[in-house]
């Protein structure tokens, strides 16, 4: 979509040979540059004869192989869009406050 558009994504970070980390995320976005993503789950991909066997981590598992400071979102594509969104209803009630009291 031209405008908004919403789905999955995936992001890797190799491990070791034959092993990486991948990092399965939901997002909404507008116009490409307001995000919010959530449903952050991570998986241990592993080299096969036959392609890439993928395992779901538990947290524990994800906390083990220090998943989070590996392979994370950044603040802007985690929570882009919730931040304009913050910013837009600030500005609306200071403008308001702003007309009350001058």
């Amino acid at each position: 979509m031209i405008f908004f558009g919403w789905g999955s994504k995936n992001k890797s970070a190799p491990l070791d040979a034959g092993r990486a980390l991948v990092l399965r995320y939901s997002y909404f976005h507008l116009f490409w540059i307001l995000r919010v993503s959530w449903g952050l789950r991570y998986s241990l991909a592993t080299a096969t004869e036959s392609g890439w066997a993928m395992r779901p981590l538990s947290d524990e598992e994800a906390m083990q192989l220090d998943a989070p400071s590996r392979l994370s979102l950044n603040v802007w594509w985690r929570w882009g869009l919730v931040i304009w969104a913050a910013l837009a209803v600030v500005g609306i009630v200071l403008a308001q406050l702003g007309a009350l009291l001058g």
